[in-house]
């Protein structure tokens, strides 16, 4: 779910902390994806595809296209697999005041998974197992400057300190992508970062209930005012309040979420394995042949180009410099009609 209506709030009160562009702005950048979205917009997006097993590889096709134009363009992915979700997400409390459990989360061992990963290493990109919300690790890669920022559509990345959240980012050459910088809707809302993490819990979130009859424009002018959500609860009615708003408990998990460490050696990227890649998806998932070798002929030549770049690159640094002769500095010609203009010189007879 995310943030209810904060890209709302941000697009009309804090407008110029968007920017658009097109993928070719992350080239040679490091971008932390939030897998658990584009599996969901493939199973949403991508027509139901079923290969003679009885498998549903709309999903495997979608994340190859999408995997390789992000190569194509120059960016270093590295995707970030949720793990168990906190207890504040699992349980629900119903309008009887029973608590119930959310319908489960697919494991992260499923098949399902487990092929989307066996696809990504063939294609020689990173993976992050988070042991939480994969959005939280995401954006602790951004803070401590592992990745440029986090690709999701959930724009609950933002609360988790995310200073770059990127949207929008499909296998599509010339779509517009989003860009929301933090700092920039900090500044433009009058907000400390725990500020807006009160914000963005009177909006509504995934941890915890909310206030009735609290929309984004009031919660925004009444967190302006009130600096917080324990003021904000002295002037409104108590009957307003749900028995689940458990705000400090949403607080905590925004501030001080379980993320995984990660250093910068951790993450390498290697060729892809094109051999692999069309055995797996070829013949043992049954994507069409043709359409698969395509894909990656248009990689492969995107990787060719690269690497006689660098090898032209790297030979033109090498290559011995040419001494420079007196006649580079004064050619030939210059020489010859300076001396025919210049009078002759007689010298005396030696007296020894």
């Amino acid at each position: 779910m995310g943030i209810q209506q904060l890209a709302k709030v941000i697009e009309t009160e804090a407008p110029a902390a968007i920017s658009t562009g097109t993928a070719e702005r992350y080239r040679d950048k490091i971008l932390a994806i939030d897998a658990s979205i584009f599996i969901h917009q493939f199973h949403s997006a991508v027509p139901k595809i079923i290969n003679r097993y009885g498998e549903h590889i709309g999903v495997l096709q979608g994340l190859f296209q999408r995997t390789v134009f992000m190569l194509q363009n120059g960016i270093k992915p590295v995707y970030v697999f949720d793990g168990i979700p906190p207890e504040n997400k699992r349980l629900k409390v119903s309008k009887d005041g029973k608590v119930r459990s959310k319908n489960p989360l697919p494991s992260t061992g499923s098949d399902k998974f487990k092929d989307l990963k066996i696809l990504l290493r063939y294609l020689g990109v990173p993976i992050i197992e988070a042991p939480s919300e994969a959005e939280a690790t995401c954006a602790h890669l951004v803070v401590k400057g592992i990745a440029w920022g986090a690709v999701t559509e959930d724009m609950d990345a933002l609360p988790f300190n995310c200073n770059r959240l990127i949207r929008n980012l499909t296998a599509k050459k010339n779509i517009e992508v989003k860009e929301y910088n933090l700092q920039d809707i900090l500044k433009h809302l009058n907000l400390s970062r725990e500020q807006f993490v009160d914000l963005c819990i009177l909006l509504g979130c995934d941890y915890t209930g909310k206030i009735r009859g609290l929309g984004p424009k009031k919660a925004l002018k009444m967190i302006q005012t009130h600096k917080n959500i324990e003021e904000i609860q002295q002037v409104i009615s108590p009957d307003r309040i749900p028995p689940d708003f458990d705000y400090n408990a949403a607080r905590r998990q925004f501030l001080h979420p379980v993320v995984k460490e990660v250093k910068p050696e951790d993450l390498k990227w290697t060729q892809p394995d094109n051999k692999k890649v069309r055995q797996f998806l070829s013949q043992e998932k049954c994507l069409k042949g043709p359409r698969v070798g395509s894909i990656l002929e248009k990689l492969h030549s995107v990787q060719t180009k690269k690497a006689q770049k660098r090898k032209k690159s790297k030979t033109t640094e090498t290559s011995p410099s040419k001494q420079m002769k007196i006649t580079d500095m004064f050619p030939v010609k210059k020489l010859a009609r300076e001396a025919k203009s210049r009078p002759a010189t007689h010298h005396s007879p030696s007296t020894e």
